[in-house]
């Protein structure tokens, strides 16, 4: 899969688009904006950026533009190792973002996909449909945290991220740790 000319310019923009949404952030949500941490924070970029196999919450902070700052509450995602490579569903939400994870370098991962038609029916393959493409770069921000920031944004927002934890499973007869 090759990414689209489109795709890459973004990719390569995307330090530049991140300065001009977090400067585009209204000064009364800036403290919401500073208490999301590294995950907002554009110079964090930690090694190892893949993702395991499983299911995530996946919460949608959108800034810059109409959007001042805004975060959803968490949705599903899921990681899938396949013969065909390493996919990744949205599988709850409104918008749904489906595709493939590729290696890029120590500290990010890149995205390929595509959106799923508002009308319904299966996302198309990345390539396939220019105005449901979607690219983004994955990277981990903390121990079991990563961001999914996509080069194009909803809602008037100059710049889209998901926030990406594991959901942890509960195990029969399991008792939660308590910090003492």
């Amino acid at each position: 899969m090759r990414l689209t000319p489109v795709d890459r310019a973004a990719i390569d923009q995307l330090d530049t688009t991140w300065s001009r949404a977090r400067a585009a952030v209204p000064r009364r949500m800036r403290g919401a904006y500073a208490a999301e941490g590294p995950l907002v924070d554009p110079a964090i970029a930690l090694p190892k950026p893949d993702l395991p196999p499983g299911l995530y919450y996946c919460r949608l902070v959108r800034f810059g533009g109409h959007a001042g700052f805004a975060t959803a509450k968490p949705d599903f995602c899921t990681v899938v190792a396949t013969a065909d490579g390493v996919a990744f569903n949205k599988q709850s939400g409104v918008s749904q973002p489906r595709g493939w994870l590729f290696d890029h370098n120590d500290t990010r991962a890149v995205f390929l996909g595509a959106f799923l038609p508002v009308r319904g029916g299966a996302a198309p393959a990345y390539g396939a449909n220019p105005a449901l493409n979607v690219a983004a770069v994955v990277e981990r921000v903390s121990a079991f945290r990563w961001r999914m920031v996509m080069t194009r944004a909803g809602n008037g927002a100059l710049l889209d991220l998901y926030e990406l934890v594991p959901v942890t499973p509960k195990v029969p007869g399991s008792v939660p740790a308590v910090a003492g």
